[in-house]
């Protein structure tokens, strides 16, 4: 997907690391330095303030864009996918403002905990991008809604990917129910201007949602208790 908006001359600021399987149940991965936005929360109350820190001469232009689109790109992406369990531990955020997720073990709409939101956006990163009368938070909006109308237009490519992989032994991805839930999130019955709508009624239901915020809390202290 990220070569995919590139093509398209939308570079988000993406992430994709490299991982490489040398057995059935060992692997390596890519290290990439960063910090979850559970650890940034917890020992500097907000990430702007973890980004000054970084950041000494003050935060650039450049870095909050580079925010701002990132969290837009993951947005869409994670959405479309379907990708489960996200929680602060799972977001990470690098120096130069570029947030990614990690641990795919839940896609294609599975879930460990009830009643996710449609997309991981807390509260804490649109106030880091200035709150939501922002110009920073327009742009995440504008950026956001191109990169699902891009992915929209090339869903034969993606879902082709998918039904090439339907016989593979990963669990959730099956035609019956984990690929038609993946065609389903690029709302192929609908217009662009439609989607601009639809998706940002998604957006608000991730940030207000208040069950999300509880069952984060539960998890802060399960990871504190371990």
């Amino acid at each position: 997907m990220d070569r995919l908006l590139k093509l398209e001359n939308l570079d988000l600021c993406l992430t994709p690391y490299k991982v490489l399987a040398t057995g059935r149940d060992e692997g390596m991965l890519e290290f990439i330095p960063s910090k979850s936005l559970a650890q940034i929360l917890s020992e500097y109350r907000t990430i702007i303030t973890y980004l000054q820190k970084s950041h000494p001469f003050g935060i650039t232009a450049t870095c909050l864009e580079t925010f701002i689109k990132s969290c837009a790109g993951y947005c869409v992406i994670t959405y479309i996918l379907g990708i489960g369990d996200r929680h602060l531990d799972n977001l990470l955020l690098r120096d130069d403002g570029r947030i990614f997720h990690i641990d795919f073990g839940f896609i294609l709409g599975k879930d460990p905990k009830p009643f996710p939101p449609p997309m991981k956006l807390c509260k804490e990163m649109v106030e880091a991008m200035g709150g939501a009368e922002s110009q920073y938070y327009s742009r995440f909006k504008s950026y956001r809604c191109e990169a699902y109308n891009i992915l929209r237009k090339l869903s034969n490519l993606i879902l082709n990917l998918f039904h090439l992989m339907a016989g593979s032994n990963i669990n959730d991805i099956d035609l019956e129910k984990g690929i038609l839930k993946l065609q389903e999130k690029f709302r192929l019955d609908q217009d662009d201007a439609e989607c601009i709508h639809f998706f940002q009624d998604l957006i608000n239901e991730s940030v207000s949602a208040s069950f999300p915020q509880m069952v984060e809390t539960m998890h802060r202290w399960a990871q504190y208790w371990r």
